[in-house]
């Protein structure tokens, strides 16, 4: 990723999911989530509606990043 913006992924609990999810942020802007309400197995994303421009590089490290996190959860539950 570039130095110059930042990526932070959050695992949280939220009510309208019933299992975790991992939330996306760039620049501090939401991006999109992850959820498993499907299963580990079954990953979704979903997109904000935020207008942030983010690269395909940047946006695929995030997604692995948040992927991990995710699943390190089931593991170490």
């Amino acid at each position: 990723m570039n130095n110059k913006n930042t990526m932070k992924v959050v695992i949280v609990s939220d009510i309208g999911y019933e299992k975790l999810i991992a939330e996306i942020y760039y620049d501090d802007a939401f991006i999109g989530l992850i959820q498993q309400e499907e299963g580990k197995n079954n990953l979704k994303v979903e997109f904000s509606n935020s207008n942030t421009p983010i690269s395909l590089e940047s946006l695929q490290e995030a997604l692995q990043v948040a992927k991990g996190k995710l699943l390190q959860q089931h593991r170490d539950s």
